[in-house]
């Protein structure tokens, strides 16, 4: 078992060109969005108060409005929307990190938006 010391060039065997380009991987989305909320955990309380204040408080009664003037008080979607909008409340509640509440918030909302374009679609195809 013979080790050979090689006393070769390191710059010549690790320049730039040698091995040819790399490409570098695009992050999707989903990646960018879940690392984004990873870094608001200084903002904490800011979130929690626009999760609290700005979506439970404002959002949801809505959201509620929308189901009881606008789609005839239809008892599914009052189902959908307390489903969809307990989790937010919960983590909050529970203290969870940003990197927690932040995607279930914004999935919450987006539902909502859902729920309250197809209560006017609803109102005006009546």
């Amino acid at each position: 078992m013979d080790q050979i010391i090689s006393s070769g060039n390191i710059q010549t065997t690790f320049s730039p060109g040698a091995y040819g380009e790399k490409s570098v991987a695009q992050t999707g989305f989903i990646t960018k969005f879940i690392n984004w909320s990873k870094q608001q955990e200084e903002k904490r309380f800011l979130w929690l108060a626009i999760s609290l204040f700005g979506h439970i408080g404002m959002v949801l009664p809505l959201t509620l409005l929308s189901i009881l003037f606008f789609a005839d008080n239809n008892f599914t979607l009052w189902i959908i929307a307390c489903a969809v909008n307990v989790p937010v409340l919960a983590l909050n509640l529970a203290a969870q990190p940003p990197k927690v509440t932040l995607p279930t918030m914004f999935i919450s909302l987006l539902i909502d938006t859902a729920i309250i374009i197809l209560c006017v679609g609803m109102f005006i195809l009546k």
